[in-house]
């Protein structure tokens, strides 16, 4: 294992605008970028800005941020940041394309947190779309129900003392029969069938 650091820890980085056409993507990235994500970059760089620099080599070529280039050219943006990563080798950058994704990958979400700032952003300012957030409408409804459900629909009340059925009862409705015993008694199947037809 290599505890040497290929960069100084506090080497500061260059901001460099560039044309998207002069960067090069890895044809060995392994993340993929379906329609609907590359839709939420869109989104977010309309409303926030460009705000993750794409990382790259000296060269042009990728090291991270294919899906936010994807975004950038669909936008017919001219010109997007990027950081030139300068003295890593070939290794390190496969290994940091990987790194870049995964890691963010593997971080939790506080629920209650989550829960008070979605509820919030939704009722702060109504011009903002949630599903900015990277959070589809139907996963905010999913979030915030969980926070405000009554746990006492979730409880299963206990029987009646003055129950309304009992095993033997048969209901008629209109043309058809419900019975209340045990399926595998014959007489009570004979009950409750309609011309030797079960109603089940």
């Amino acid at each position: 294992m290599n505890n040497s650091f290929p960069l100084p820890i506090c080497t500061q980085l260059s901001l460099i605008y560039r044309s998207p056409s002069d960067l090069i993507p890895d044809p060995r990235n392994a993340r993929t970028h379906p329609k609907r994500q590359i839709e939420q970059l869109k989104a977010s760089i309309r409303e926030f800005g460009f705000t993750n620099p794409i990382l790259i080599d000296p060269d042009g070529h990728l090291i991270a941020g294919h899906g936010r280039l994807q975004a950038a050219k669909a936008l017919g943006m001219v010109q997007v940041p990027t950081i030139t990563l300068s003295g890593l080798s070939e290794t390190q950058k496969r290994a940091l394309r990987l790194a870049d994704n995964k890691i963010a990958l593997n971080a939790g979400w506080d629920v209650e947190i989550l829960q008070q700032e979605l509820g919030e952003l939704a009722s702060i300012d109504l011009e903002i779309d949630p599903t900015l957030t990277g959070f589809s409408t139907g996963e905010i409804d999913v979030i915030l129900s969980k926070s405000t459900a009554d746990t006492d629909d979730e409880i299963i009340p206990p029987p009646p003392s003055t129950p309304r059925t009992k095993p033997g009862d048969i209901w008629i409705l209109g043309q058809h029969r419900v019975g209340c015993g045990d399926a595998r008694d014959a007489q009570f199947l004979d009950r409750v069938s309609v011309k030797g037809w079960c109603a089940y």
